[in-house]
């Protein structure tokens, strides 16, 4: 079985590919052309921060939105994650999602009204994998409001110092990669210890 194979039966990343599929679908009418892209990688981290950065993932500018995930109030109080969820979308193809999700009359250069509506997408994702991972065990997380940014986040993103490795999940339009998802969340054992 393949490095990609094994991620892709991962419980949870089923969970999360599930929840960017059927929420672009059901929101955008967005069809994918083929099965999503899986890659573990290395976290890169900086400063006690995740670096994040979009240009890696597509030949061009994109959003990029930041959610992450806490076992309970007093983790998310004091900023202690347990996961952490990075959604980019291709520049592009961020105007046509919204246009797809109804927005019109909207300036293409108002890039914060581009970065919000990609933020309120990636909400109702993760608010969506936060609901589902509940029945896997995880019990009721909490998710912080997305962190919108384009292109980068020059100041890294919070994650759990725990995990090494995250989940890149690539989603494809057309044959071309639209969105890209960087997911990571603690095993049950250490999130409940």
């Amino acid at each position: 079985m393949s490095e990609e194979d094994v991620i892709q039966n991962d419980p949870i990343i089923k969970i999360v590919m599930k929840a960017v599929e059927e929420t672009c679908e059901t929101m955008a009418s967005a069809i994918f052309s083929q099965d999503p892209e899986f890659e573990e990688k290395d976290i890169i981290e900086y400063e006690s921060r995740m670096r994040v950065f979009g240009l890696q993932k597509f030949n061009g500018p994109c959003f990029i939105s930041v959610i992450n995930f806490y076992a309970d109030k007093s983790k998310f109080d004091s900023k202690d994650t347990c996961g952490t969820m990075v959604f980019y979308v291709e520049e592009v193809y961020a105007r046509e999602l919204l246009k797809a999700l109804g927005q019109t009359g909207f300036d293409d250069e108002d890039e914060e009204f581009v970065m919000d509506n990609c933020g309120e997408i990636h909400n109702v994702i993760s608010g969506k994998t936060k609901n589902d991972i509940k029945n896997e065990g995880y019990g009721e997380l909490i998710i912080s409001a997305p962190l919108k940014y384009r292109n980068d986040v020059p100041e890294g993103v919070e994650f759990n110092y725990n995990e090494e490795k995250l989940t890149e999940m690539s989603f494809f339009i057309k044959k071309k990669k639209v969105l890209v998802v960087d997911f990571v969340l603690l095993p049950i054992d250490k999130i409940k210890s």
